[in-house]
This record gives C-alpha cells, sequence and structure tokens, in this order.
C-alpha cells in the first residue's frame, strides 16, 4: 500500500514537468514561400539573440517611412498557414509598408527548443528591431497573432514611443485562465494544481506565468492605439476573456468577428479585415 502511495505521488510530481515540457516546446517547419510570390524585392535577415539563438526573417523594402512588423503564433512560422500572415505581409507591402517578418525562437527556421509566451519574445524582437533601424527612421507598426499578439502589446508596453500602432488579433488577457482552461483540456489537469504547474514552470523552465498575464498590461495600454481583434468562434481565448478586457479597458478598441475560430478572420474574411486595418491604421 505504502509503495502504491508512493509511487502515485511520484507520478503527480513529475506529471505536471512533463506537461510543461511537452506543452512549452516550439514548432520548426520549412519556410517554403517567399516575398518574390508577391513580384517585390526582399531580404533574408538574421538576428542573434541575448541567449545565442539565430533568430530568421524576412525585410521587404517599399521605400516609405512607414513599417510594419508581423508575428505569427505559437505553432506558426511566416508560412502563416493558420492565421494568412503571409498574405497579410503582401496586403501591408501593397498599402506601401515596408514588412519585416520573422520566425519566432522555437519556430519556423529560427533557433530554440522552447517557448515563453512572448516574455523572451518580446526581448528579441526589440532588439532586432534595434539592429535593424537604430536610427528610428519609421514609424512602426506591430500586428501579431496569438502569441504574437502578446508579444506585440509586450513591446508597446515596454518600448510605447517606438511602435505607433499594435494590431493584437486573439491575445489572451488573464493568462491564469487561458493556462487552468488548457492544462484541463490537453493533460486533464485540475485547476487547483495551477499553482503548482507555475512553480514548475519557473523552477524547471524558467517560465514565469505571471509575466506572461496581460490583465495589467491592458489596463496600461488603455489609451495607447490598439486594436484588439477576436472571433467569436475560439475555443483558445474564449469569450470570457474578452469580456475582461472590457471591463479592464473600457475605452479599448474591440472588434469581434462572428462565426470564424481562432486567429482565422483574416484567412476567412479577408474585405473585412483589411477594410477594418484601413481605417485604424489612418486614424
Amino acid at each position: 500500500m505504502k509503495m502504491l502511495f508512493a509511487a502515485l505521488l511520484l507520478f503527480a510530481l513529475l506529471y505536471p514537468v512533463y506537461v510543461v515540457h511537452k506543452q512549452t516546446l516550439g514548432s520548426h517547419e520549412k519556410i517554403e514561400k517567399s516575398p518574390a510570390e508577391w513580384g517585390a524585392e526582399y531580404e533574408d535577415i538574421e538576428f542573434k539573440t541575448e541567449d545565442g539563438l539565430m533568430l530568421k526573417g524576412w525585410w521587404v523594402p517599399n521605400g516609405s517611412a512607414k513599417a510594419v512588423l508581423l508575428l505569427h503564433g505559437n505553432g506558426g512560422s511566416r508560412n502563416g498557414f493558420t492565421s494568412g500572415v503571409f498574405e497579410l505581409g503582401k496586403w501591408y507591402h501593397d498599402q506601401g509598408y515596408n514588412v519585416m517578418m520573422a520566425d519566432l525562437r522555437a519556430h519556423g527556421e529560427s533557433e530554440g527548443e522552447r517557448i515563453t509566451f512572448g516574455v523572451k519574445e518580446s526581448k528579441d524582437m526589440l532588439a532586432w528591431i534595434e539592429e535593424l533601424d537604430p536610427k528610428k527612421r519609421y514609424s512602426w507598426t506591430v500586428h501579431g497573432f496569438s502569441m504574437g499578439a502578446v508579444t506585440a502589446l509586450m513591446m508597446k508596453e515596454k518600448e510605447p514611443a517606438r511602435f505607433e500602432k499594435v494590431v493584437a488579433d486573439a491575445p489572451w488577457i488573464d493568462f491564469g485562465m487561458l493556462a487552468k482552461q488548457e492544462l484541463w483540456r490537453r493533460a486533464n489537469l485540475p485547476p487547483l494544481l495551477y499553482g503548482y504547474v507555475g512553480f514548475v514552470a519557473k523552477n524547471f523552465f524558467g517560465l514565469d506565468f505571471k509575466e506572461a498575464d496581460n490583465k495589467e498590461r491592458c489596463k496600461k495600454l488603455c489609451k495607447e492605439r490598439v486594436l484588439y481583434i477576436f472571433e467569436s468562434e475560439d475555443t483558445l481565448v474564449t469569450k470570457s476573456q474578452r469580456t475582461l478586457l472590457k471591463e479592464l479597458c473600457p475605452d479599448a478598441y474591440i472588434v469581434e468577428f462572428e462565426g470564424i475560430g481562432h486567429v482565422e478572420a483574416f484567412k476567412l474574411d479577408q474585405k473585412s479585415y483589411t477594410k477594418l486595418l484601413t481605417r485604424f491604421l489612418n486614424i
């Protein structure tokens, strides 16, 4: 009986370690497209992060003072198979923007094993933009999807003057709410174990869940030029997250696309999506 109890206890302690390990692994894939498909000239660019990872991306110049950084979500890449971020790059380029597209750490052709829910990703992108645009020649917009949207919000919080506008498509607001939901859905871990999972993430993997939370961040950015886009059928970033954002920031510019799932609004309704972007970007 004691051995059985000890085995169950050991499993209870170690299973969350395995879950955090699995759920924070990145997703590498070959980049199959290039901006040459838009008929545009472009540069393959790369950047070495503070912790020594080589990140890959594109710079697509357009000769204007406007620039946009496009950020895919967790499990994505510059290919944009889910969100359509690759095709969105063409749209921005057609509007006269210089376009920067990057594979976040542990994604696409960038190095790295593990995601950090926007924490290190935002530091990577801030440093990369500083290297790319040290004289601050460009007026920057950041447009991100899901984890990329959270990364964009973190960048805006850290350097508000550097980024004129942010488009955040399907960002989580309450990370704890999201994590509890997904721990149960993906690993059958009950919400009461969230504290222990957070302890495991911080002490075994160097991930601080508090840094990934967006509640205070969204309150801080309430008066900034941020467009929040949500999809009504999103089962990851649920209606509760959207409701919370409205409570935290009654003045937030929020648009919800009906009948569409997580980060699929641009791909499934490009006409309405780009009309919304045109209005927001020209305010």
